[in-house]
């Protein structure tokens, strides 16, 4: 009896992985932050163009509703200067990234296309920053980040297993990059971070 349960979670299993469709996303990023302190003496410092890399997976919920998630590896830029341009200062961040996310998509608009909207969270795992110096106006970062990913784009099937894709979104992070400032200066510094990314790639 045992041995027919196990072998039916294993059928089961494999039923279901049956289902999610495997990819992979290449997406260059423009990657800039929002910044505050208590006096309010700081201000953003411009943004940079970088690139992110990864595997997503999107699993149907029903003929229009995917879950999608992955691993996604997504450098940051963190960068302020105060008003009286004494301090200046930027940082990079790299992150692995789990999206979990849902996807809407439309009829085909035209034959093997479709558009999706897409609206979720993430959850980012900090695995680098810049080795930080007593110089630094920031002694330690915030290890983990979870924004908020608004998307849309199109999909276009090119083969019975194969699909391209194509499509834009927004992350805007709602943790305070900041866990603690050396520099008196920006008391109370906040940076959150902020990515348009290109997203593109192909799924199998």
């Amino acid at each position: 009896m045992k041995k027919l349960l196990f072998s039916l979670l294993i059928l089961a299993s494999l039923g279901s992985m049956a289902q999610v469709k495997l990819g992979l996303k290449l997406a260059p990023v423009v990657t800039a932050n929002r910044a505050k302190n208590d006096a309010k003496t700081v201000e953003n410092d411009g943004s940079k163009m970088k690139f992110s890399i990864g595997l997503i997976a999107d699993k149907p919920l029903s003929e229009t509703y995917f879950l999608s998630s992955g691993l996604i590896y997504l450098p940051k830029r963190m960068a302020f200067q105060n008003a009286d341009g004494t301090i200046e200062d930027e940082y990079k961040l790299q992150y692995l990234q789990i999206p979990v996310t849902l996807k809407l998509f439309t009829n085909e608009i035209a034959p093997d296309l479709k558009g999706y909207l897409q609206v979720g969270s993430a959850l980012e795992i900090m695995v680098f920053n810049e080795d930080l110096d007593t110089n630094s106006t920031i002694e330690k970062f915030t290890p983990i980040d979870i924004p908020v990913i608004l998307g849309a784009g199109i999909e276009f099937r090119a083969g019975i297993n194969t699909t391209l894709f194509g499509g834009f979104s927004y992350q805007r992070g709602l943790v305070n990059a900041v866990n603690e400032a050396a520099v008196a200066e920006v008391e109370g510094l906040q940076l959150r971070s902020t990515v348009f990314s290109i997203d593109l790639g192909v799924k199998f």
